[in-house]
């Protein structure tokens, strides 16, 4: 049996799957479409990223697959309906990013809060600005979590050790979950109006995309900071660059984009109070 893994997974896994009998492992980082139509012909299983799509035509073409395992949370790079069709079970690993990617979602807020990037990049350039860079706590400050699945549940439990106040939107969550958690359950327009601080950690889907856009923005506080380690798309980036450059969101941070790689040219790069890092939230050892 033949398994293509077509986005780099840990090298404990891949040495893994090279010592099962009777399975040959086809390694092939950064293939572009072309080269992933080749190769997947014949193969039983494909494992990716984030990066790879596995688009109908993909599916079609690999004859003898059976499944796809997406090494991470998000199937949006995957034609689930697609595979369904085809009878192609589609996995993928919900717990494996979870606290790597709450920890990131934290480190962006804190980074947020104290203008630690700025402060790093001046010293690097001999400045020494301790007067110009004034920050905030977090204690005492309202946070709004946008979708409190596993990742958005260890942000807010995060979040109450900083003794920050924690609401939350989810169609799913009960009564019981936000008690059992210590927060409020919100409707979304309170979330965004209530929020200081807003994160999203909700898969991408025709409901979620650019669920926070202008409209959302209008109802947010003036000094709010927004972050996303979920899935570019949510925040709609245009309705993000006006807001920062307005001053309605006092900072923000980002580890994934609507376009990624993010294109070099992206007005993102020029905005001084958006932080970026480049889709690190499962990547720790």
């Amino acid at each position: 049996m033949k398994i293509l893994i077509a986005d780099r997974i840990s090298p404990l896994g891949v040495e893994f799957l090279q010592k099962q009998d009777g399975l040959q492992v086809l390694e092939a980082y950064g293939s572009s479409t072309e080269q992933v139509l080749e190769l997947v012909k014949d193969v039983s299983a494909i494992i990716v990223r984030s990066d790879t799509k596995i688009t109908r035509e993909v599916i079609e073409a690999a004859t003898e697959l059976k499944a796809i395992g997406r090494a991470g949370v998000g199937v949006d790079n995957i034609d689930v309906d697609a595979s369904t069709e085809k009878g192609v079970i589609v996995m993928n690993t919900p717990g494996g990013n979870t606290i790597a990617t709450a920890e990131l979602t934290f480190t962006h807020m804190l980074c947020g809060t104290r203008d630690v990037v700025r402060g790093a990049t001046g010293m690097r350039e001999g400045k020494w600005e301790r007067k110009q860079l004034k920050g905030a706590e977090l204690r005492g400050k309202t946070l709004a979590v946008l979708g409190l699945g596993r990742i958005g549940a260890e942000v807010a439990k995060r979040a109450l050790a900083f003794e920050m106040k924690v609401v939350a939107f989810d169609p799913y969550l009960t009564e019981d979950r936000a008690k059992e958690l210590d927060l409020e359950k919100v409707e979304l327009e309170d979330a965004f109006s209530q929020a200081d601080y807003l994160t999203v950690h909700m898969p991408l889907t025709d409901e979620t995309r650019d669920i926070v856009d202008e409209d959302a923005f209008a109802k947010m506080k003036v000094g709010v900071r927004v972050f996303n380690c979920a899935r570019g798309g949510i925040i709609k980036e245009s309705a993000l660059v006006e807001a920062l450059k307005s001053g309605k969101v006092a900072a923000a941070g980002l580890d994934v984009y609507q376009q990624e790689p993010l294109p070099d040219d992206h007005e993102f790069r020029q905005i001084e109070n958006l932080n970026l890092t480049p889709h690190l939230g499962a990547s720790t050892a």
